[in-house]
């Protein structure tokens, strides 16, 4: 029974270390200090949450004073987003410096600091000496906390309050607007602090981890996400409270006009206009209907917004006289104006519109540059079309000399077609440039709506939508083609000329070489002494002897091996210049002594040939002519004379040789 029991107290401290083992390992956990909406401060540490597998618990507290003093006395671990003071060093320890502090002014209105007079500012934040830095005319209020800035605000005893990110949700919802400060004063990076001493490790760590650029895309993501949602929340609950119909449909009519509005083939539209609208539209939560067709003319939309018959007409170029019948919103593009012409019609006659009043104009009836042009040439008659389209086709078929049109509008036209006959009037340059906006026509609804339009075309990236639709000419890229294409121009010429210089050297070596020896033949001889042979150049007449009779005994191939084992040896033994000249005939040349000369004469009388293949051929014979010293200058043709003659000498020596002592064996 003991037995038993004793097995059954193993097993069960068995199981129990198994259970031990079991349990994993609890993950650290850390408490980090914020404020209700700091969305920086969450962004940062979840990503240190997810990445390095620790617990982190968010404890909120009511002011920036509150979370430093939870961190000094040690009732949090870390605080983000604190700037570093010396007096602040001695309480903690800091990260290098991890991310910007989003900073803004909340106000009334979208002012910036250069506008305001009187701006309040948290107590015990860097914030009143950076303005003090930067705008010293500036009067600052003190204040505490996110009510007392309401007040200070709604009392009108400050323009603006600065503050951080924290308060962005808050004070949109009181419907406040925020300007975004870090381009405007030099806000000092931020860090993670921990109480003095504490956690270096994980400063360190963490630190290092935020400062990958995932980490920093991620937190900028997000921070623009925050905000864009916190300013469409605080638009769309505003203008809820509007004495307006909200179910009723706004009602929109767009031009089709590249690159601001574009109908698709399948109903859709997009174009730099028509995105700004819609989107707009979305952030406002308004119930946009587009009721205009792609075929509608300028003119009849025109008319009828002029009339009230709908609420919204798009793109519209802002003036003084339509300030009378439509309300503008902000602009969302400002285009430069040009005059377009034929290619190549009237260069640098003109240089401003005013001059034109000889030339015929053509212009979109009722449009922009209608009235623009009406006003600058007062008594021109100009020819007015239904679209920007037609006014292109009258000028390519020289119905009219000029038309005005936008950069943007000019560059779609030359993407078309890059033949397309038009150029902008350089003389003239950029004429004009006009802020382009959406119409609101002049009742109580487009009243209230065009504040909220341009607020919420604040809200977009305005530079991204530009740039989708606006392709200006790239001319750094495009010089950059041309440079390579100009480089590779170059290479291609450099290697095409190596290669006819090489084709032509080789030619010139190959008209003027004989295949066999690879001495020069009687061309090059001929070409080389045309003026002449200097009365002290020595030329060596060389026959080989009895080189017909080598041909039909031994062959050929024997004959020509006794060729090319003369002109090595002729290589080895002359240091003048060789010529072949004919079968078996050589002229040497060269200014050798008188014992060079007779040492070359000797070695080359006899030409040892020991071949295999050719028994009974060991020894070939030749003769030798010299015309050494003449008393002049004689032509190429008299030299060769003199060493044929004494060659022939030569080689009636070699005849008299018996068949008991032949010359050749």
């Amino acid at each position: 029974m003991v037995k038993v029991v004793q097995r059954l107290l193993v097993f069960a401290c068995f199981l129990l270390s198994l259970s031990l083992k079991a349990e994993p390992e609890q993950a650290p956990n850390y408490k980090v200090a914020t404020e209700a909406d700091d969305v920086v401060t969450r962004v940062l540490f979840d990503a240190v949450a997810e990445h390095f597998g620790v617990s982190i618990q968010y404890v909120n507290y009511s002011s920036f004073d509150a979370i430093l003093d939870s961190v000094a006395n040690g009732e949090s671990d870390f605080a983000a987003n604190i700037t570093y003071t010396s007096e602040r060093a001695l309480k903690f320890s800091y990260s290098r410096p991890t991310n910007i502090e989003y900073t803004y002014l909340y106000g009334l209105n979208d002012a910036t600091l250069g506008e305001a007079s009187v701006v309040g500012v948290p107590k015990d934040t860097i914030y009143a000496e950076l303005i003090q830095q930067n705008y010293p005319e500036l009067l600052q209020v003190p204040y505490q906390g996110h009510e007392e800035a309401v007040a200070l605000l709604r009392s009108g005893q400050v323009d603006g309050v600065v503050d951080a990110i924290n308060q962005l949700k808050p004070m949109l919802l009181e419907g406040f607007d925020a300007k975004l400060l870090n381009d405007q004063i030099s806000i000092k990076p931020v860090s993670i602090v921990s109480q003095k001493g504490s956690h270096l490790d994980e400063l360190s760590t963490f630190a290092n981890f935020i400062h990958d650029e995932s980490v920093q895309k991620h937190l900028r993501e997000q921070v623009a996400l925050y905000q864009f949602e916190l300013r469409q929340t605080a638009l769309r609950e505003s203008i809820k409270r509007l004495p307006i119909d909200l179910e009723q449909p706004l009602t929109i009519k767009f031009e089709s006009i590249f690159p601001y509005v574009v109908y698709k083939e399948d109903g859709s539209i997009e174009g730099m206009t028509a995105d700004v609208v819609m989107k707009s539209c979305k952030i406002l939560a308004l119930n946009c209907v587009v009721i205009s067709k792609p075929d509608e003319s300028w003119e009849s939309m025109y008319a009828q917004f002029i009339q009230g018959e709908f609420d919204l007409l798009a793109p519209l170029t802002i003036s003084r006289e339509r300030r009378a019948f439509s309300y503008f919103p902000q602009p969302h593009y400002q285009p430069t104006s040009v005059m377009v012409k034929r290619l190549g019609y009237k260069p640098n006659v003109y240089s401003h519109v005013s001059q034109l009043i000889s030339e015929r104009i053509g212009v979109v009836k009722d449009d922009f540059f209608d009235q623009m042009l009406t006003q600058m040439l007062p008594l021109k008659e100009l020819k007015r079309f239904d679209s920007q389209q037609a006014t292109l086709d009258a000028l390519l078929a020289r119905e009219i000399d000029y038309i005005a049109m936008d950069t943007a509008m000019l560059n779609h036209f030359l993407r078309l077609s890059e033949l397309i006959p038009i150029e902008q009037d350089d003389a003239i340059g950029e004429f004009y440039e006009s802020e382009l906006s959406i119409g609101l026509t002049t009742n109580q609804r487009g009243e209230i709506l065009a504040p909220y339009f341009s607020r919420a075309i604040s809200m977009l990236d305005l530079e991204k939508i530009v740039a989708q639709y606006d392709l200006r000419p790239d001319w750094r890229t495009a010089l950059e083609y041309e440079v390579r294409l100009a480089t590779q121009t170059q290479a291609v010429f450099v290697f095409v000329l190596v290669f006819a210089v090489g084709v032509s050297l080789y030619l010139y070596r190959q008209s003027n070489t004989d295949n066999l020896t690879g001495l020069r033949n009687r061309r090059s001889l001929q070409l080389k002494y045309r003026q002449g042979v200097p009365k002290d150049l020595a030329v060596l007449y060389l026959d080989i002897n009895h080189f017909k009779q080598i041909n039909d005994t031994f062959g050929h191939r024997a004959g020509d091996k006794v060729l090319q084992l003369l002109s090595l040896k002729i290589h080895r033994v002359w240091a003048g210049r060789s010529y072949r000249i004919g079968g078996d005939e050589f002229i040497l040349l060269g200014y050798p002594t008188e014992v060079q000369l007779s040492r070359a004469v000797e070695e080359l009388s006899s030409l040892d040939v020991k071949d295999e293949q050719s028994d009974g051929l060991n020894v070939v014979t030749i003769s030798v002519g010299v015309s050494a010293k003449r008393e002049r200058s004689v032509s190429l043709e008299q030299a060769l004379h003199l060493a044929d003659e004494d060659m022939y000498s030569s080689k009636q020596a070699s005849r008299n040789c018996n068949e008991a002592n032949p010359c050749m064996v």
